[in-house]
């Protein structure tokens, strides 16, 4: 039960760093106008290593922060995080640690959907009709900035990871011995 308890913490923790990074630090220091979507990053490793429930869950609280400061609609970008963390979720029996391949082709893909979700709800929806401009000038960088920074931040979670397992590990060994 305390591992439980120290998971979602930790991932909570996770999920506002993210969220204070992405909206603070990269926001004040924009590549070509755009910032790396770290919420949907956090939201894409975590479906891929834990599963479909998880990946829905941390995208939804991703998702209800990012509504909560800075979305149009409360549960806009809730319902979208939840989609994209649990499809994430689908491809775990074919994810291996190590590889950093499937992450970087599943953000990818993420953060295209992803993209284009925002782009027919704040954009389309109001009679603006220039896909080709928003694809090009915003869609496609900021997909290629996510990626780059998902192989230093994947590493980093894919370790914070094997301590709470480990941590686990060791706390139910204890109990029996």
């Amino acid at each position: 039960m305390k591992a439980m308890v120290r998971r979602g913490v930790v991932t909570g923790v996770i999920i506002l760093v993210a969220f204070l990074l992405q909206n603070n630090i990269f926001a004040a220091i924009p590549l070509i106008s755009i910032t790396p979507n770290l919420l949907l990053l956090v939201t894409v490793t975590f479906g891929l290593l834990h599963g479909r429930l998880t990946g829905l869950f941390v995208g939804f609280f991703s998702g209800l922060l990012a509504d909560a400061f800075g979305g149009t609609l409360l549960g806009q970008y809730a319902l979208i995080l939840s989609v994209l963390g649990y499809g994430c979720g689908f491809f775990t029996p074919y994810f291996y640690l190590e590889s950093v391949l499937l992450p970087m082709g599943v953000c990818a893909a993420s953060e295209l959907i992803y993209g284009l979700y925002v782009y027919v709800f704040a954009f389309l929806f109001r009679g603006r009709f220039n896909i080709g401009f928003y694809f090009m000038n915003i869609i496609v960088p900021e997909t290629i900035y996510t990626v780059v920074i998902l192989v230093i931040v994947y590493r980093f979670l894919v370790f914070v990871n094997r301590r709470l397992e480990e941590s686990a590990k060791r706390r139910s060994a204890d109990k029996f011995v």
